[in-house]
């Protein structure tokens, strides 16, 4: 899908309360900081300062919007990023324009961290000549999810489950719960009705088997070693061809080609969304024409 066509799935008055929650949070009060700046006009360059992805567009556009300040794009949504890159420029009132700078680097900085992990294990997928899916997880930061999600998709990754209302999952501890795979199964089957799938986690091929047969559309195998996992994968396949694999725990992108195989269907990583680093911006105001160009800090 189009990168720039994911913003029509980001409701508007989601984003706006997103939006007032996070201002709210950097500026619950006083703000002193405005009696400096004042409220005159004035214009900012957005910079990326390292490489990567750019994600998070709409979120940007929307904290600017709630402030009065009007921001141009230069680079599209899902750019690669190639430091140092001219990306936005903002106008709009000095005090206004200040008090939304953190809050939208920090937006932009971590959304376009976790398009870029995203971006790097679809590469590193296709690498490996598999097809599949690479996917999220829920492993997201509270309040945050839906920029997460978000840069999951401008990734290329798929992003998973959006909550607990997407997909049936079965885990280990709803089987214990339930008194075994099979109760655990039905019970799940009955709550989904015709319009959910059921994913159950299964630690053996045995419990894969019940699991399949007791009627789920997908089985986890969570933290298989490659070796173990494409066996009992395919030992699964060969008893029921219609049950999509997934393959989930510890998955890195140094090990994910280990995980690729034709009897996966799904790997989902929760480093991700849990551990990408999120990419370097900046936001200058200038008051001439020409921006300076700033400078970047090597670690």
């Amino acid at each position: 899908m189009d990168a720039e066509g994911l913003a029509l799935l980001l409701p508007p008055v989601t984003l706006a309360a997103l939006v007032d929650s996070w201002l709210q949070e950097d500026c619950p009060g006083l703000n002193y900081a405005a009696l400096v700046s004042g409220a005159g006009p004035s214009q900012a360059v957005l910079w990326a300062k390292s490489p990567g992805v750019l994600a998070g567009r709409p979120f940007f556009d929307a904290i600017f919007t709630q402030l009065n300040c009007q921001v141009s794009w230069f680079l599209p949504e899902g750019s690669k990023l190639v430091p140092v890159a001219r990306v936005a420029e903002v106008r709009g009132p000095a005090h206004s324009l200040l008090l939304g700078e953190r809050v939208a680097l920090n937006t932009l900085a971590r959304c376009s961290g976790i398009a870029s992990a995203a971006a790097a294990a679809v590469e590193a997928a296709r690498g490996a000549g598999w097809t599949g899916h690479v996917a999220g997880t829920r492993k997201t930061t509270p309040g945050f999810r839906l920029v997460e999600k978000y840069g999951l998709l401008v990734g290329g990754a798929a992003s998973h489950r959006y909550d607990l209302g997407g997909l049936v999952m079965v885990k280990d501890n709803h089987v214990v719960a339930a008194g075994g795979v099979e109760k655990a199964v039905r019970a799940a089957r009955q709550a989904a009705d015709f319009a959910l799938k059921v994913e159950v986690e299964c630690s053996s091929l045995q419990e894969a088997v019940q699991a399949a047969e007791a009627g789920a559309d997908l089985v986890l195998l969570d933290n298989f070693k490659p070796k173990e996992l494409h066996p009992t994968a395919a030992a699964l396949k060969a008893q029921f061809p219609s049950v999509a694999v997934e393959a989930s725990g510890g998955i890195t992108l140094d090990n994910l080609p280990q995980f690729c195989g034709p009897h996966i269907d799904v790997i989902s990583m929760g480093m991700l969304t849990q551990a990408a680093p999120a990419l370097d911006f900046s936001l200058k105001l200038f008051a001439k024409e020409a921006a300076p160009v700033p400078k970047i800090h090597w670690s």
